[in-house]
């Protein structure tokens, strides 16, 4: 089975038109589409195909043959791209041991695929250089937290593993990628006094001292996940087979074709189910990414 999800929209304080113009939602502040989730929050929904209108959620819940025989309680991914017209807040996401304890989640590695950044010197903040958390903490109070945090600079094509516990943010002109465990759950440390409807948003300052990591001075730029593997697959695909016993997730970055007898475009995401042989033809770009068992 090949099939495609509706792309769930999700307003955001720091998002902007970009992606609101490419998935024709009329909101002016999309920040983050989802497009392949089964979480609780938002789920996508299955636009073709035997299972058409039904959940991914519903259908990893009584439909398990389809993922290969995963063990997972839940579908254990989430798919995003999110588009930054303004910087999100600092922060920082908890493991698997502290987001079970606290939150009732799974905890929150994440990996991102920049797609584009709308200026030569657009930055990404990740990880910092405190020795301590009374230190990272003295800094906040002083309204000086970027004398301690990291940031590079990037471009399109860039890669980058942030594990949980992990300080980080995306700036503003950057669009991205992210392929990430399936969890809502994230603590902001720092968001530049920023308000929403008035109000300033919530910060998250003791959770966030609790699960960030010290020291974190490493920058990650190649994968370094044990639950999924990240693949960029170049363009000018002509009748390429491809067949995988455990399923594939693939997400469009550039370019239009066919995948199966699927109609493909830039911005579209699809799942391919388990042990199913399919043939991509087309120009196009996709990232493959695979669930680890």
């Amino acid at each position: 089975m090949i099939t495609k999800f509706y792309p769930i929209a999700v307003h955001k304080v720091w998002g902007g038109r970009k992606l609101a113009k490419q998935y024709n939602v009329k909101d002016k502040k999309i920040g983050e589409i989802w497009g392949i989730s089964a979480h609780e929050t938002y789920s996508n929904v299955l636009l073709n195909g035997a299972y058409k209108g039904m959940t991914l959620r519903e259908l990893y819940d009584s439909h398990k043959e389809l993922f290969g025989g995963l063990k997972h309680d839940e579908f254990p991914l989430l798919f995003k791209v999110i588009d930054a017209e303004d910087d999100l807040s600092i922060q920082v996401h908890p493991d698997d041991d502290y987001a079970r304890c606290h939150e009732n989640s799974y905890g929150k590695d994440e990996s991102w695929y920049i797609l584009d950044t709308s200026k030569k010197t657009t930055d990404i903040i990740i990880g910092h250089r405190a020795q301590s958390k009374s230190e990272v903490l003295s800094h906040l109070n002083k309204n000086n937290l970027e004398a301690i945090i990291n940031r590079y600079t990037i471009k399109e094509g860039d890669y980058f593993y942030i594990p949980a516990g992990t300080l980080h943010a995306i700036c503003k002109g950057t669009t991205i990628l992210e392929v990430s465990q399936s969890s809502n759950i994230t603590y902001r440390l720092y968001d530049y006094n920023r308000s929403d409807h008035g109000c300033l948003r919530t910060l998250h300052i003791k959770e966030s001292l609790d699960v960030l990591k010290i020291p974190d001075n490493i920058l990650r730029t190649h994968h370094d996940s044990k639950l999924f593997t990240f693949y960029i697959k170049p363009n000018s695909l002509v009748n390429s087979a491809i067949s995988d016993i455990f399923g594939d997730y693939i997400y469009i970055i550039d370019g239009h074709g066919t995948i199966g007898e699927i109609d493909v475009k830039e911005g579209d995401f699809l799942m391919v189910s388990s042990n199913e042989e399919y043939c991509l033809n087309g120009q196009f770009t996709y990232a493959l990414i695979n669930i680890s068992h």
